[in-house]
């Protein structure tokens, strides 16, 4: 029983999508769009919002500008949510990278390149936690790109997903932003 329990507990810590608590910071979008599939336009919003239900779909698009600071540093993906946000369904995401390079002049279409990680909300913790058996991340732990822009699009999973979350633009340098990040260490 005690090596289930410690096996559960450390499969747990190894699957969330949580920066370490020795967090050197985070990198917050500095815009964000939400993709809409189904007329192919892209709207600048303030939220990920990231839908599949029926035959209407979006998905979110992100420019995400690593700072000089976290040069040499070990980057990881952190997407968080609170009970505020509106999040039904599969609860689930999938993660690319994306091959535009200006997300502010892009108007239309997400220009998809290869996807980088699943990831599924865990309500008792508020983040979203790598889903491993599904796809293997390769954002949970790469070296930081500092001084570069990531590129990443947020899209629904399940036939039935929303994943409606406000996005912090700022890290206040004390809370895990709300919403997608790329914390430091």
């Amino acid at each position: 029983m005690k090596y289930t329990t410690a096996a559960l507990t450390l499969l747990s810590a190894t699957l969330s999508v949580a920066a370490p608590t020795t967090t050197s910071g985070y990198a917050v979008p500095s815009i964000l769009k939400v993709h809409s599939v189904n007329s192919n336009l892209n709207e600048q919003a303030w939220s990920t919002s990231t839908k599949r239900q029926g035959t209407f779909e979006t998905s979110t698009l992100y420019d995400i500008p690593i700072p000089a600071a976290a040069a040499g540093r070990t980057c990881g993906l952190v997407f968080h949510a609170t009970s505020a946000d509106n999040i039904q369904g599969t609860a689930a995401l999938d993660i690319f990278k994306n091959s535009f390079t200006d997300l502010a002049s892009l108007t239309q279409g997400n220009l998809r390149d290869q996807q980088i990680a699943r990831i599924v909300f865990n309500p008792s913790t508020g983040n979203y936690d790598f889903k491993r058996q599904d796809f293997t991340p390769t954002v949970d732990s790469f070296p930081c790109p500092a001084g570069n822009t990531l590129h990443w699009e947020a899209a629904a999973v399940g036939e039935f997903d929303v994943n409606v979350v406000a996005q912090d633009f700022a890290y206040d340098g004390v809370h895990v932003p709300n919403g997608i990040s790329v914390a430091w260490w």
